[in-house]
């Protein structure tokens, strides 16, 4: 009801009668129309003349109840006279009764009839400003300027602005400010994509680099058994990487599909002429989204713990492979060669022995793959949406990186994993990156100064290169060096002494 409503916030041409009530303690109440009596003669008769309460009233200017410089209310006030005289006249003179009847150029000020006033040459609407449209572009600029989210520009600008819009005005300032869109949050986790567990032993194999006291090794896990070999390397050249996995290969055999990430030595030409050779197909992760090649960082996981707190680190990696997975009872080893090898735990030579361990088995994996899934789902994920070429990106910082600027790219291209696309800067720069790396953006918010050199946010390994090859820099004296990297080399300015 108006009357509880503040005074300041009701309508001007009710403000005059609640100041005359706030005289009376009134309780109003809601009545319906069928249950009002009709008044009496008596009840319409005047009351003789009196002398009125207050003897003189006090004038009370609007401009001193509100925070406006006095230039900024004359600008106001006088761009109102010239842009918005047709609504100043309506208030005026008084609305149609039908809305069709009331002229284009004020019709969508319809809803706000009744809250509309015009004091000193300005609308109000309750205590909030409508603002003329040349000053709108200037307003949303001041409501934006601290960069404050959607949901709080608004609650800035209702408690003291109006105009037709403003909600959706504001929305879109915001998402075309270039500054927000380069500092935002993480993107939500996605729903959960399993990898279809392979119906045969070493059918699909993961593998990656990593280092333990000062050592370095290969780590090869099967994704059908869960079996590991953890070999050490004398050096991660391509070659010596190649040479374990060789010897790996010659003992479990050759897989059909291998995982790796993006990193050297995986991306080098020597590696996928050896994959070609030996008839591997080699698929590679989004570039920081390890999770794509899950197994194999679980697995590192697993045996950077096992050898920190084992005195033999060959007989924790059988202990290992020899102690059944809770999913199917059955131990890596025996999921891979179809027996238990031989611990250092006392064993019938009757459990020793060669059995069949395939009844089942892959839908047992499929039903635990469809659990884990179910219980990831469960926090808080959300499909992000799908996006297509030509789109404009923002690319999310590197987790290793110093910086939290999200870049400005464009999408060229889906990739053939799921949920990765490769992206072109403004240095014509393309990388791939993981759809949880890419946020939708828009063309005004993803415009650069022509001063700004867009920085190189990516390592030689990430750039594509279809095919991989060795890049070759030629210098000349009329044409720029630019690196590997897409970064244009710049010779030091001398004094010419």
């Amino acid at each position: 009801m108006i009357v509880k409503k503040p005074l300041a916030s009701a309508p001007m041409r009710l403000q005059k009668m609640l100041l005359k009530l706030q005289w009376y303690n009134l309780k109003v109440c809601y009545r319906r129309g069928k249950d009002m009596t009709v008044a009496d003669a008596l009840s319409r008769e005047y009351l003789p003349e009196a002398d009125p309460e207050m003897e003189t009233l006090e004038n009370v200017n609007m401009f001193n109840m509100l925070d406006v410089t006095p230039d900024r209310y004359l600008d106001i006030a006088h761009r109102t006279r010239l842009e918005l005289s047709d609504l100043c006249s309506m208030i005026v003179n008084g609305w149609p009764d039908i809305k069709s009847e009331t002229p284009l150029c004020v019709r969508e000020y319809w809803n706000s009839r009744d809250l509309l006033s015009v004091t000193d040459g300005i609308v109000f609407k309750g205590m909030r400003i409508v603002i003329p449209p040349s000053l709108r572009s200037h307003m949303l600029k001041l409501i934006h300027e601290s960069h404050l989210g959607i949901v709080k520009c608004k609650q800035r600008a209702r408690e003291v602005l109006y105009w037709p819009a403003m909600n959706a005005a504001i929305e879109e300032e915001v998402r075309n400010c270039p500054k927000c869109a380069m500092y935002q949050n993480k993107q939500s986790r996605e729903p959960l994509v399993p990898t279809i567990t392979p119906e045969i032993p070493y059918g699909e194999v993961g593998c990656d680099l990593f280092e333990f006291e000062q050592k370095k090794y290969l780590m090869i896990v099967d994704y059908h058994s869960r079996y590991f070999d953890a070999i050490e390397l004398k050096s991660t050249t391509t070659s010596a990487v190649v040479s374990a996995m060789k010897a790996t290969f010659s003992c479990h055999g050759i897989p059909m599909k291998l995982r790796s990430d993006n990193g050297p030595p995986f991306n080098s030409q020597e590696f996928h002429l050896f994959c070609d050779q030996y008839g591997i197909q080699h698929t590679t992760s989004s570039p920081h989204f390890q999770s794509s090649n899950g197994e194999a960082e679980r697995a590192i996981q697993t045996v950077k713990k096992l050898w920190r707190k084992s005195d033999d680190k060959y007989l924790s990696l059988l202990n290992y492979r020899t102690t059944p997975l809770e999913s199917v009872n059955l131990s890596p080893a025996q999921l891979l060669m179809g027996r238990r090898p031989r611990n250092n735990l006392p064993t019938r030579t009757e459990l020793l022995k060669s059995r069949n361990t395939r009844q089942n088995l892959n839908q047992q994996m499929k039903d635990i793959k469809e659990k884990q899934k179910l219980y990831y789902d469960r926090r808080h994920v959300k499909e992000l949406p799908r996006l297509d070429i030509g789109d404009p990106v923002r690319v999310a910082p590197p987790e290793n990186s110093n910086t939290k600027e999200w870049k400005p790219a464009t999408v060229v291209e889906q990739h053939k994993q799921p949920r990765s696309y490769v992206v072109e800067f403004n240095n014509n720069q393309r990388l791939r990156r993981n759809r949880k790396h890419l946020r939708g953006a828009n063309a005004n918010a993803n415009r650069v100064p022509e001063l700004e050199e867009e920085p190189d946010i990516a390592s030689d390994s990430e750039i594509m290169h279809d095919p991989p090859i060795m890049l070759q820099t030629t210098i000349t004296a009329d044409k720029p060096v630019v690196t590997s990297s897409g970064r244009v080399v710049r010779k030091p300015e001398r004094l010419d002494l």
